[in-house]
């Protein structure tokens, strides 16, 4: 009797094992993938990965604050407000005078330094012109901006009346900037100023560089002058040697033509004293009319000619004298 039942156990365990066997190599079977299955499916893209989401800072001004300061350094008035209150209603700016405005920006509530802070300026009388001044960050986090008289006529010229002032600030990582219009700044009239070419600066298109000013250049007045009389009595007085040397010459028979060339010799002493006379004149010239660039060049020239027919001159006289000697004629020699 337990021969029969050690017996009917055995064949239960191993009923039991053979079909754990069977359901484990169909499970197998199952698992390896088909090939064809898998060239026909694509495989599944890679799911890309998420950006990190950026936040967008917010870009503000607490409050602002103008100092007025005076062409010798003294600070006249200060004035403070917060955004969105007028800080400048009618401020006058007088020549030499400045305006200091400083003001800390603010990026998610804390002291930033944006890209773009600046004021911008715009006179109320010509529509469309507008002038810029920087703001200079502090080491404190501030920003300091100057406002003058020769900083608008830089840009605008010599422009009088109210200038409407405004506050610009802007980043790249703000998507909205700060513009806070702070008031009116009234500056003095031109005296003698010309009206700004709307051409070249307009509020939409801003030059890098500003047309530059004509340059009109004032020469030193001249030294006073003596009058006329003194001149020509000096001028007398120093052409009185040369005078007295021709009355002289004139007195005692000087001038004497007798040793005169005669023939082929005499064309070229001709030449040679008019070109001596030419250089006279030349200079006479260049006293009364004729500046040094003027004169130079022709007074090479004839100084050129004069030369070369003075020594034809000189050449035709050895001549002359070389023939007297071979006939025996001496010149006789003249007295004084």
């Amino acid at each position: 009797m337990r021969a029969q039942h050690w017996l009917l156990l055995c064949l239960l365990a191993t009923s039991i094992l053979c079909i754990i066997a069977q359901e484990d190599v169909a499970g197998d079977a199952n698992s390896i993938p088909d090939p064809a299955a898998a060239a026909e499916e694509p495989p599944t893209p890679a799911q890309p990965k998420k950006a990190k989401a950026t936040t967008a800072v917010v870009l503000s001004v607490g409050a602002a604050e103008a100092e007025v300061i005076a062409a010798s350094g003294k600070r006249l008035s200060r004035k403070a407000a917060d955004y969105g209150q007028a800080l400048l209603d009618g401020v006058s700016l007088e020549a030499g005078a400045s305006i200091e405005v400083t003001f800390t920006p603010q990026a998610d509530g804390a002291a930033s330094k944006p890209q773009q802070a600046m004021l911008l300026l715009q006179p109320k009388a010509h529509k469309g012109l507008s002038a810029y001044a920087v703001a200079k960050a502090r080491k404190d986090g501030a920003h300091v901006v100057s406002l003058s008289q020769a900083l608008v006529e830089k840009q605008l010229g010599s422009l009088g009346g109210k200038l409407s002032v405004t506050l610009l600030l802007g980043d790249p990582a703000a998507p909205k900037g700060v513009r806070w219009e702070l008031g009116t700044v009234k500056l003095p009239a031109a005296e003698a100023g010309l009206q700004p070419s709307p051409v070249y600066r307009t509020a939409l298109v801003q030059p890098i560089s500003n047309v530059l000013p004509n340059i009109a250049h004032i020469f030193r007045q001249p030294d006073k002058r003596p009058a006329a009389a003194v001149s020509l009595v000096f001028t007398a007085l120093a052409l009185a040697p040369l005078a007295l040397l021709l009355l002289f010459l004139l007195a005692t028979g000087g001038l004497g033509l007798q040793n005169f060339p005669t023939g082929a010799g005499s064309l070229w002493a001709l030449l040679f004293h008019g070109g001596i006379a030419s250089i006279l004149v030349l200079y006479w010239l260049f006293w009364t009319r004729l500046n040094l660039a003027q004169t130079l060049p022709p007074a090479l020239g004839l100084g050129a000619v004069t030369a070369a027919v003075g020594y034809k001159a000189l050449g035709a006289l050895a001549d002359a004298r070389l023939q007297q000697e071979r006939a025996g004629v001496t010149p006789a020699k003249k007295g004084n």
